[in-house]
């Protein structure tokens, strides 16, 4: 999960619920950007996966990055809530037949809510590698993030998305492809103690404070078992050609917090505003606002306590996405989301489902994305800029470049070669100074399901 955060950088996870009400639609026009923040990705570590007995050899064969006017554009389903028995960690090999013409595949699995999920492995038809053999051994492993992966993805609580190509490096072929599931069931992250350092004390056999990422060997998790379930979504276009426009659709939420409610965030001038901000900060990428479907929820979500953990009050908010509309992303407005699973560090601004968060589907543990509305004195970025920020983790792109923790942790960059590292002026950089998307990062947004075309085919 993405966390917008002044100082912090840890992995999350999130949830699911029930509801929503008072659904009507508009659609947004256009204002000024603004700058964006930081967040990180996901914890866990444990055995590979392997997909058959060969090793994969990276395929290092540059995706087609070229665009094209909207055609005829769908998006199909290969598998739909597929059960998928997971057995120490793994499943077995589940393969899939991918159309001709296809711009994009996204892989989802849905869990238990207390673990954490991913791809084990992944290859196409021509013995190409998308996510590699063995890769939580790998650089990043035990932080649940493949570097190491051509396509690269981060573990995920309770439910788990890839989205694919995420970058130029991995070759998406037609055929069969073949992947396996991947789970562990986390160490329960404990307080840190009043006489320990903000990181925890390492090697201490406890993982508390910011030890999944300072000190993965206190925090080993165990592997998963039981039933998941899969889905397998593919985005077929004109010439295999991704268009250069697009339209996301939205679910709001509210709390009441901010004054804002179902009917009153409809002509709220500062509400609006702030949507016409996302919608111009996405126009840079071909990307517009389109449907927006309004709804009240209970206001006891206006006070978030916790964002990790199997019961966390995150997991039960994101839930409140089911029975909104199925095709749009949901957004859900709170008053604060508390930094207390980080050892009260940082300030969390926002919250994203995952990179990218599960497609499609509502009413998961990770189906959406949280706005803290409150004002925070020093925060790097407004409310418009934590929105586009969250929203484009939700869409699949990563930091361009992540935090270090004053050297904790190795620097870590986004594997797209048109975002330069450390350049604070991109949306997606981690401290949140600026609001410039790419050409690439457009892309992969783009080929997400949950961004439409308009003449989309049926």
């Amino acid at each position: 999960m993405q966390l917008r955060r002044l100082s912090v950088t840890a992995l999350v996870g999130l949830a699911l619920v029930a509801c929503g009400d008072d659904d009507s639609e508009g659609t947004v026009g256009a204002a000024d950007a603004a700058v964006q923040d930081g967040s990180s990705t996901d914890t866990a570590v444990a055995e590979d996966g392997a997909v058959g007995e060969d090793a994969m050899a990276a395929d290092a064969a540059v995706a087609d990055t070229s665009v094209a006017p909207t055609g005829d554009v769908v998006t199909v389903t290969l598998l739909d809530h597929e059960p998928v028995v997971m057995a120490n960690g793994l499943s077995e090999p589940v393969q899939v037949d991918v159309p001709e013409n296809v711009v994009s595949v996204t892989v989802s699995v849905m869990g238990d809510a207390d673990g954490m999920y991913g791809l084990g492995a992944w290859r196409g038809p021509d013995n190409s590698v998308l996510v590699t053999d063995g890769w939580t051994q790998g650089e990043g492993g035990g932080q649940g993030l493949c570097l190491d992966c051509p396509d690269r993805i981060a573990l995920s609580e309770g439910a788990f998305a890839a989205i694919a190509p995420n970058n130029p490096q991995p070759e998406l072929v037609p055929g069969t492809h073949v992947f396996t599931t991947y789970g562990v069931v986390p160490k329960p992250v404990e307080p840190v103690k009043p006489d320990e350092p903000p990181s925890g004390v390492c090697h201490d056999g406890a993982c508390t404070g910011l030890e999944p990422v300072t000190c993965p060997e206190d925090c080993q998790p165990t592997p998963a078992a039981g039933e998941v379930l899969v889905s397998v979504h593919a985005k077929i276009a004109s010439a295999a050609v991704v268009p250069d426009q697009g339209v996301l659709d939205l679910n709001l939420h509210f709390t009441g917090a901010g004054g804002w409610s179902a009917t009153s965030a409809r002509t709220d001038a500062e509400f609006q505003d702030l949507l016409d901000a996302v919608d111009t900060i996405y126009s840079q990428v071909g990307i517009s606002l389109g449907e927006l479907h309004y709804y009240d929820i209970d206001e006891s979500y206006q006070h978030i306590e916790s964002v990790q953990g199997a019961d966390s009050d995150l997991m039960q908010l994101f839930r409140e996405s089911e029975g909104s509309e199925p095709d749009a992303l949901s957004l859900f407005f709170v008053e604060e989301l508390s930094a207390g699973s980080f050892g009260g560090f940082g300030v969390i601004l926002g919250v994203s489902g995952g990179i990218p968060g599960p497609p499609l589907v509502q009413g998961t543990h990770r189906s959406g994305v949280a706005i803290a509305v409150a004002e925070v004195e020093g925060a790097p970025a407004g409310h418009d800029t934590t929105m586009a920020h969250e929203m484009g983790h939700f869409l699949g792109l990563f930091h361009t470049s992540e935090q270090s923790l004053g050297g904790l942790i190795p620097a870590i960059h986004d594997p797209l070669p048109d975002t330069p590292e450390n350049d604070e002026t991109y949306l997606m950089f981690n401290t949140g100074a600026g609001s410039l998307l790419s050409p690439w990062q457009g892309r992969v947004m783009r080929s997400n399901p949950w961004v439409r075309h308009e003449g989309d085919a049926e």
